[in-house]
């Protein structure tokens, strides 16, 4: 039980959404926040092809599935994904820029 309080509260903490969702609101990576786009959900190949080419797991979703971004440079990327489903999935847009 303490193990799961405590789970909740990092997901909280980090990701400002319950531990039960595959759609947080916010993703912190490469120093910036991403931002849920309201976006229909994306195949694997249209978000390649959003992204500019071959996606790479850069972190996990609160439910274990994997974030995908295009990384070419030190520079962060524009859009990162959250898988959410067999092949589908959900756009994240850089916020600030």
């Amino acid at each position: 039980m303490i193990t799961l309080l405590f789970r909740e509260m990092y997901l909280l903490w980090f990701f400002h959404t319950a531990a039960w969702t595959s759609r947080p609101r916010e993703i912190r990576w490469c120093g910036s926040w991403y931002e849920l786009s309201d976006e229909q959900d994306h195949t694997q190949a249209d978000a390649r092809k959003l992204a500019g080419g071959a996606l790479a797991q850069i972190g996990r979703l609160p439910v274990w599935r994997p974030i995908v971004a295009y990384k070419p440079s030190h520079d962060c990327p524009e859009h990162i994904f959250g898988k959410v489903g067999a092949d589908r999935y959900t756009t994240y847009l850089i916020s600030g820029n």
